[in-house]
């Protein structure tokens, strides 16, 4: 289920202007509740596909933020994307649980070594608030690869949601002006999803049940999309972590 980030909506002319901008994608910092904690993951990689920058933003009461650029040998696509979406309870607490575990990004992630591929600037950050809003704690962490299999679940659980978000804009693309295209696109989908190389399907959702419940679709698209739908994780409420050290 999307919801929208009432603060992002305080920030919406802000973001309108700097968009078009690919450079100023990692300048651009999530609104959170003054007594709330999130967590940040930034990609940035000029080879990158589908995404050459994109930053995914967490708080601790599920409230995520994507936005991204894409690589234009995609198809030419090369626009600025952004999402809101509400995490599911599971990554939601995973995420959360996983920067505690790495002692919140704090100290060397990275081993530099000659034989290691490029793969992308990677950064986590974990950012606090204490009760009168003041930030009480900022850490983070920039790598190409981490040994520390912490940090190596938390960057495959970001890269599979910037995955989700990418099927999200190529649905909407298809439901508009290409919808022959949408099966290739929904087989891929679904077979990511096998490989546990997409996440968080539920950012999607209302792209998904456009396609389930259209009957103009292809059948086999419909219960694709069903199928998909299925599969999404709850994302109802629950108490956010407790006070962080």
């Amino acid at each position: 289920m999307r919801v929208s980030w009432t603060n992002w909506t305080l920030l919406a002319g802000l973001f309108s202007g700097v968009l078009s901008l690919a450079q100023t994608v990692h300048q651009v910092e999530p609104a959170i509740q003054p007594s709330g904690a999130y967590v940040a993951f930034k990609f940035d990689w000029d080879q990158g596909r589908p995404w050459t920058k994109y930053t995914i933003s967490v708080d601790d009461a599920g409230n995520a933020h994507f936005e991204g650029v894409g690589n234009p040998a995609d198809a030419g696509d090369g626009d600025s994307y952004s999402l809101d979406f509400t995490m599911s309870d599971s990554g939601r607490q995973k995420i959360f649980t996983l920067a505690r575990q790495t002692d919140y990004f704090r100290g060397q992630v990275e081993i530099k070594q000659k034989n290691i591929a490029q793969t992308g600037k990677k950064t986590l950050e974990f950012h606090d608030r204490s009760p009168n809003g003041a930030e009480a704690l900022s850490t983070s962490a920039t790598y190409n690869y981490s040994p520390n299999p912490d940090i190596q679940e938390l960057t495959r659980y970001f890269q599979g949601i910037a995955n989700t978000v990418d099927f999200g804009r190529k649905f909407a693309y298809d439901y508009r002006f290409d919808k022959l295209g949408m099966d290739a696109h929904l087989r891929s989908l679904q077979d990511l999803q096998a490989s546990h190389f997409v996440e968080e399907l539920q950012a999607i959702e209302p792209v998904l049940k456009k396609i389930a419940s259209d009957p103009n679709m292809m059948h086999i698209n419909r219960m694709a999309a069903r199928q998909l739908l299925k599969s999404i994780a709850p994302t109802l409420a629950v108490s956010p972590p407790a006070a962080q050290p």
